[in-house]
């Protein structure tokens, strides 16, 4: 695996994106696999606004809190005179992580929200890696000691976990459920990676122990921020009440409902009930898009729900349930002959369109915090879609692009019937 390729995962391993499954080929921007030659310029227009998608956690990190996760990183990096390594290799690889946990310490990430605290946990890994590297350069950081470090970090993960107790305000289940639904989420992914790691990919000592502590950074971070977070959301609470029961029950139902989902699907099967050939249209897509996100939901929320961790099993399941749903209505809405092969960029502009207009629906769902956390979803598919037409409007597909906004467009139209349906289990 190339370092890039390993990067990008890493980015966005917490987001548990359906592309990166093993056993099903994703959608490819640049793939031509139709005879249509699709108006450059008019692909390159698609981009527009998408609506933003405001925190789905009620209370927010503290100030004090983003200030450390920043100066984590700007400590990590100090005393790391990279010139005195004299491998190229070694110094390079060690400057380019130095570079891009720098580049997080922009003032972009400015804002008291939780999301600005997430997007520091990567980096807050790539300044270890430097660190860390420069260390085991100078004789003073071993394999060992980082497997050492590990194990602490690992068992304080689970320590916090293991005591885990959903508390809050007498009259606000769904409040609480989103707040320690982020919390548990960052914890589990605390505990995740502190675990040990059996793929390496440096054989350079200085590399591989720069490799090791990093994972061990960023799993500690995920799960300091939630141990932060718990603490400072308690802080606020004058009455707290145990929803430990409540959530147990909604989850284990939601669970129920998709874990016949929760193993990969027939994915020759996917289209056999539509009474016409789909083969290599945007519709087979959709189709298997959208069965991929049920499947991921799914099995996530079992293995969640298996570890014990209520809330976090939710989400996914109500990712699951959305996109069962959503395919559900594409596979009779293709039926009907949609999602053919466009034979120009107005089919793909209408569906980004439609996509856009169902996340702002969906954004006006009540309740709003369950609401976001599929918002969010439709948003990244959007973006994801956007981002290819803009920069790359010469090499991709119309028909990728019809796609990938039709699941978009889909799973935002299926969603707030999901959302009204936890809200009622929450507050039941």
């Amino acid at each position: 695996m190339s370092r890039q390729t390993r990067r990008s995962l890493l980015a966005t391993a917490g987001a548990a994106l359906t592309g990166t499954l093993a056993g099903c080929g994703d959608l490819d921007p640049r793939s031509k696999e139709t005879s249509v030659e699709y108006d450059d310029s008019a692909i390159a227009a698609l981009p527009g606004d998408i609506p933003a998608v405001p925190p789905a956690t009620p209370v927010q990190p503290t100030d004090v809190h983003l200030t450390s996760a920043r100066d984590r990183i700007r400590s990590l990096l100090e005393d790391t005179d990279l010139s005195r390594v004299p491998n190229a290799t070694v110094r390079e690889e060690l400057a380019r992580e130095r570079e891009s946990a720098r580049a997080a310490l922009s003032p972009d990430d400015e804002g008291n929200t939780v999301d600005a605290l997430a997007g520091l946990t990567h980096p807050r890994s790539e300044a270890m890696f430097v660190d860390a590297g420069f260390a085991a350069f100078d004789d003073s950081l071993t394999p060992d000691d980082v497997t050492a470090r590990r194990e602490r970090h690992h068992e304080d993960a689970e320590s916090f976990l293991s005591d885990y107790a959903y508390v809050g305000p007498p009259d606000d289940p769904v409040g609480t459920f989103a707040q320690h639904a982020r919390i548990t989420d960052w914890a589990s992914s605390g505990t995740r990676l502190t675990e040990p790691e059996q793929h390496h990919e440096y054989e350079n000592t200085v590399l591989r122990v720069a490799e090791l502590a990093q994972r061990v950074e960023w799993g500690r971070a995920y799960a300091a921020d939630a141990r932060r977070l718990h603490e400072h959301y308690t802080s606020t609470l004058d009455d707290p009440r145990d929803y430990g029961e409540r959530f147990a029950s909604v989850a284990a139902t939601l669970v129920d409902d998709v874990a016949s989902h929760a193993t990969p699907p027939d994915w020759e099967a996917l289209g056999s009930d539509v009474d016409r050939d789909i083969g290599d249209t945007p519709g087979e897509k959709v189709l298997q898009e959208l069965s991929r996100i049920r499947w991921a939901g799914a099995e996530t929320a079992v293995e969640h729900h298996d570890d014990g961790n209520d809330a976090g099993a939710v989400v996914p399941a109500m990712r699951a349930l959305t996109a069962d749903r959503a395919f559900t209505d594409a596979r009779n809405a293709i039926s009907d002959g949609a999602y053919g092969v466009p034979e120009s960029v107005d089919p793909v502009a209408a569906e980004r369109t439609a996509a856009v207009e169902g996340l702002r629906a969906l954004l006006d769902t009540a309740p709003e915090l369950l609401a976001r956390r599929l918002a969010g979803y439709v948003h990244n598919l959007l973006r994801n879609a956007d981002r290819a037409a803009d920069e790359r409007p010469g090499a991709t597909d119309g028909a990728y692009l019809y796609a990938e906004y039709a699941v978009a467009n889909r799973f935002a139209a299926a969603a707030p019937a999901v959302v009204q349906r936890v809200r009622d289990a929450l507050v039941a």
